[in-house]
């Protein structure tokens, strides 16, 4: 089974002052974000990106590295010079799922980088379609034990949450679901409304619109509790399932980088992270702006790499 894609992240800056001296060593803070130009995470880093050249006083820039599923840009920078000018923002795949997913990484997600911060976090929605009529889980899960032959969802990428989600979800309930993959939520979250696929599993950012339109009924979020945006949604855990997971997007530095770079970078981020403007914005694309300690990133990392790593496994994902 292919073992390919994971969610576009975040890149992000930071906010100044406060540091006693210089905070970089030079004048350049470069970001590399391991995917395409054009997404959501890139627009945002570069906001970010322009907010920490007006208040630092340095250049920020923000390089586009895509491949292999993130991984090339990912690599790039575990080999920077750790002097805490080189940075990556990625999403929470490529250091939480990839380690499993993928038998041979050309980094170690937990040896050759350092936390810095995580900066945004993010819930799923699990939605169907026409074909079942269904509207909450139990009503989906006897409309599978009728149909087993049509648990259809499309995810935008086989092996991160999105499939993940709807997989455990279906081992837990007893029935069968299929995921089928998509080049990304658009294509997915078409073949749900127009019945090809029974269900739909994706950021919950890509699926509001369309539930409040009626084309699809969201049928549970992913998180621990219920979402700012979706109120009236119930979680996977509202309705009897032990099934939780937020997507997020952190900041990490090359593993040598001095424990004071990482300190100062982490109060200027946070801070500008913490900022109403950031604050705004990431609630305009239904994104939680967080802003953490390195130590909470870290422990963030490692608990959902134990908790996603039996679930890869169990579903025949783990890279051979």
């Amino acid at each position: 089974m292919d073992r390919r894609h994971f969610m576009a992240g975040v890149a992000t800056a930071a906010a100044g002052g406060g540091f006693g001296g210089p905070a970089f060593a030079a004048d350049l803070l470069k970001f590399i974000y391991p995917y395409a130009p054009g997404s959501g995470g890139d627009i945002l880093v570069r906001v970010l990106a322009d907010d920490l050249q007006k208040k630092l006083g340095l250049s920020a820039i923000v390089e586009n590295k895509p491949g292999a599923d993130g991984r090339i840009g990912v690599r790039e920078v575990k080999h920077a010079t750790a002097d805490g000018n080189t940075l990556l923002f990625t999403p929470f795949g490529t250091m939480v799922l990839f380690p499993t997913v993928f038998k041979s990484l050309p980094y170690d997600a937990f040896k050759d980088f350092a936390p810095v911060t995580q900066a945004l976090s993010f819930d799923f929605g699990l939605a169907a379609g026409p074909v079942s009529g269904a509207k909450t889980l139990a009503e989906l899960t006897e409309w599978l034990k009728k149909n087993p032959d049509k648990g259809n969802v499309g995810v935008p990428g086989l092996g991160a949450l999105p499939h993940l989600l709807p997989v455990k979800y279906g081992a837990d309930a007893g029935v069968k679901i299929h995921a089928v993959a998509y080049k990304g939520t658009a294509p997915a979250l078409t073949a749900a409304m127009s019945g090809e696929t029974a269900l739909v599993c994706a950021p919950l950012a890509d699926l509001i619109a369309q539930h409040k339109a009626g084309a699809i009924h969201l049928l549970a979020t992913s998180g621990k509790t219920r979402s700012p945006y979706l109120p009236d949604v119930p979680t996977f855990v509202d309705q009897g399932f032990k099934i939780e997971g937020s997507g997020w997007y952190g900041i990490f530095a090359p593993a040598a980088t001095p424990k004071d770079k990482i300190a100062k970078l982490n109060k200027a981020l946070t801070e500008a992270i913490h900022s109403d403007s950031f604050q705004e914005r990431a609630k305009s694309v239904y994104l939680r702006a967080t802003g953490t300690t390195p130590e909470e990133l870290g422990a963030i990392q490692k608990a959902d790499y134990e908790r996603w790593k039996p679930v890869i496994e169990a579903a025949g994902l783990a890279g051979k």
